[in-house]
């Protein structure tokens, strides 16, 4: 059996290549305990190649998961970030809206002192019941706006209107933040 060997290497090496395994198989075929002993030989080869391709396996799960809650972890944090910089612009849109709505006595005051104007008037003319003079070809500015501001405006109107347009100054500035 020992002498076998020597001569089964020595015709592996000499002989031709399609030889060999013939040779190999009539060499085990000789007994069944070498029947066994190859097809134990064969088994623990391939439980081995499956050991290592399970150990592939495993280990390209862990760098996935890995992967995955490094994943999470960095859009968590985008999410938190996000969130607290909505809730200061938030913040900071509605500190703007109480500043601009808190400035509107004081900006009708200071209109009313610039054009004239009575704070508290008692009575509204009626309608003129005259026809307005056209309005010329082109018109100056000076001349069009002094034909608009004939028109009466209550303080409760006007503190309406200024209402309004600091809730839309707001309103733009936030949307002007988010935008960027």
């Amino acid at each position: 059996m020992i002498a076998a060997l020597p001569r089964l290497a020595l015709s592996l090496l000499t002989g031709s290549l399609w030889r060999w395994p013939l040779a190999l198989l009539r060499w085990i075929a000789v007994s069944p305990a070498r029947i066994w002993a190859a097809l134990a030989l064969v088994a623990l080869a391939l439980a081995g190649w499956q050991t290592h391709r399970a150990a592939q396996w495993a280990d390209t799960a862990r760098q996935t998961q890995t992967t995955l809650n490094a994943e999470r972890s960095a859009a968590k944090a985008a999410q938190l970030a996000y969130q607290a910089q909505s809730k200061k612009d938030a913040a900071h849109a509605d500190t703007n809206h109480t500043a601009l709505a808190a400035g509107g006595v004081g900006r009708f005051a200071a209109y009313a002192a610039d054009h004239g104007l009575r704070q508290n008037p008692t009575h509204r003319p009626g309608p003129v019941q005259t026809d307005p003079a056209p309005l010329p070809e082109n018109p100056a500015p000076d001349a069009v706006m002094a034909d608009i501001s004939r028109v009466w405006i209550t303080r409760a109107d006007w503190l309406t209107c200024d209402a309004t347009w600091a809730y839309a100054m707001a309103a733009y500035d936030w949307g002007q933040g988010a935008g960027e």
